[in-house]
């Protein structure tokens, strides 16, 4: 009987010790990572979504992880919800229409090259954050395709600057405005807009450097942005061709 008490305890030893390392197998995993991690992968631009993953105890010690859905799979293959045919809006001070998987869908088509993690979580922080202080996350993610390329770049602002609206850039070589990490920067874009949108308070803390400066409710519509985002006379209708491209890929 002392034998088999024993053995048993061996046998329960060596299960807890299986369900350890295998513990450690899945959090090491590609395809899983902590908290810390993620927000690691947002600065490194993988921009991966965290999943919890509900918590549990052995030996009475407590584990709890996130595992992380591959956002490139949502991206490439998951077939999209059917979207009716809509007319974009070009006030600046309205709600949008379509989902972070459409809009990184309608980047990645224009960028190939582009890492298809960072791009659905660009469009996420542009849904949320435009979404915060009520401003179309459309016309937003529009401009940002125009001011950068596609986040191809190539002009005055690089891509570590986080940048992703021209922000004090004046040319000639000025690189503007650089921001610690993508959320700030897509913040600082959004905060801008509302500047020239509206007279109502933000809703998240001030990052936009040059928010002071802009004449409030002075751009109430895109059309109303030219001559003081940018100087170029057609800088509006470069927003809008792009809005209605954007209209278009989402119903094809």
């Amino acid at each position: 009987m002392q034998f088999r008490i024993q053995d048993r305890r061996g046998i329960l030893l060596l299960i807890r010790v299986v369900l350890v390392f295998s513990l450690i197998i899945v959090v090491k995993s590609p395809d899983t990572f902590s908290e810390e991690r993620d927000m690691m992968n947002e600065r490194s631009n993988l921009g991966y979504a965290g999943l919890p993953i509900e918590s549990f105890s052995i030996n009475g010690k407590t584990f709890s992880f996130y595992r992380l859905k591959p956002v490139v799979k949502t991206v490439m293959s998951s077939p999209r919800q059917p979207v009716p045919n809509l007319t974009p809006s070009t006030t600046i001070l309205s709600k949008g229409n379509l989902s972070a998987d459409i809009l990184s869908a309608f980047l990645l088509k224009n960028n190939p090259a582009l890492n298809p993690y960072y791009a659905l979580r660009l469009a996420t922080v542009y849904k949320e954050e435009a979404s915060d202080e009520g401003i179309n996350p459309d016309v937003a993610f529009s401009q940002m395709c125009l001011e950068t390329g596609f986040l191809k770049f190539g002009g005055d602002v690089s891509p570590s600057q986080n940048n992703f609206c021209g922000l004090g850039v004046t040319g000639g070589g000025v690189q503007g405005i650089s921001f610690a990490d993508m959320r700030s920067g897509v913040r600082a874009h959004i905060q801008h807009l509302k500047a020239y949108a509206s007279h109502g308070k933000l809703t998240n803390p001030l990052v936009d450097q040059r928010f002071n400066y802009v004449k409030r409710g002075s751009a109430i519509n895109v059309d109303e942005l030219k001559g003081k985002w940018a100087t170029d006379i057609n800088y509006d209708k470069k927003i809008i061709s792009l809005l209605k491209k954007l209209y278009a890929s989402a119903t094809l």
